[in-house]
């Protein structure tokens, strides 16, 4: 049995809340799609000397309220679909509680478990370098989610 993607249930979720609303059918139309996501290859020299190239994602969804947020996950697992549907759901929490901002997600396939603290920095630095000109406080604010903690954080403030 195969798990449903993510960003299908994110919409489904959404077709269901808007029955309960009264809300113009182009604005709907805006809701369903993600206003930007980005799919970014980090080449990364790993500490045998080799250079290893990650699959990374960012997902700015909606930015109407104000800049986007949202946490960078580094995980094995991570997919486009469940950034994306991360981000649409963040994008529909900062709403919903009324805060100046629009829904982002961010993920990086690897898994820091088995990688070196040295590794990992370049990691973070390699992602938000390829991400330099869609994020700062303005923009997109991102913060940190499954394996990432505050050091990845000040590295990718430091890119």
């Amino acid at each position: 049995m195969s798990e449903e993607n993510p960003f299908e249930i994110s919409l489904k979720q959404l077709k269901k809340a808007i029955r309960h609303m009264d809300i113009d059918e182009d604005f709907v139309e805006i809701l369903k799609n993600p206003k930007r996501v980005m799919t970014i290859n980090v080449p990364v020299r790993m500490d045998n000397g080799k250079i290893k190239v990650f699959r990374a994602y960012r997902s700015q969804y909606n930015d109407a309220r104000g800049p986007t947020k949202g946490g960078i996950r580094f995980h094995p697992n991570v997919t486009l679909e469940e950034v994306m549907a991360l981000s649409a759901w963040m994008t529909w929490k900062c709403a919903v509680v009324n805060i100046p901002f629009g829904g982002a997600k961010g993920g990086v396939i690897c898994n820091p478990k088995e990688m070196s603290q040295e590794e990992l920095e370049r990691l973070s630095r390699g992602y938000i370098q390829a991400l330099g000109n869609y994020i700062g406080p303005e923009k997109d604010v991102p913060a940190p989610d499954v394996y990432t903690n505050p050091q990845t954080m000040a590295w990718m403030m430091d890119g």
